[in-house]
């Protein structure tokens, strides 16, 4: 019988303005004309990965690739959420190892401003680990 970790991602976003507005407006001085145009966007983040499910071997196992996207200007963390039978297991996101603890929770990055990344995701597993679920969000700041 084969036993497989079922990895659970999610893409979560979170969304300040539920719509994009613009507001013209036009002013006339006796030198010329200037014209003004602001806007509002709304913040937009999303964390996804991807592969579904591995199969549990002891040692480092490629999860996949974690895809991040956030237009928050004052930047984002992104966070795995696991069971605890991955708690003393370790992420490895591009070569950096994260312990997982018993919290079952853990911050795989930070960024202090909007921001593009592609991530390498490894999970090393200790021996006896058989099954386990693990999920990524992202949490704008």
């Amino acid at each position: 019988m084969v036993k497989h970790i079922a990895l659970a991602f999610i893409a979560l976003g979170a969304v300040s303005a539920p719509a994009l507005g613009v507001s013209p407006h036009i002013a006339s001085t006796s030198s010329g004309y200037s014209l003004g145009i602001s806007g509002f966007v709304p913040v937009i983040c999303r964390a996804t990965v991807d592969a579904n499910m591995i199969a549990p071997t002891t040692g480092e196992v490629r999860i996949g690739a974690l895809n991040e996207f956030c237009n928050s200007p004052n930047g984002y963390e992104v966070h795995a959420d696991f069971s605890q039978s991955l708690a003393q297991a370790k992420l490895l996101v591009d070569g950096n190892k994260i312990n997982l603890s018993s919290t079952g929770t853990a911050r795989i990055s930070k960024s202090n401003r909007a921001s593009i990344q592609h991530r390498e995701i490894f999970l090393d597993l200790p021996k006896g680990v058989e099954s386990g679920n693990i999920s990524f969000r992202i949490v704008p700041l």
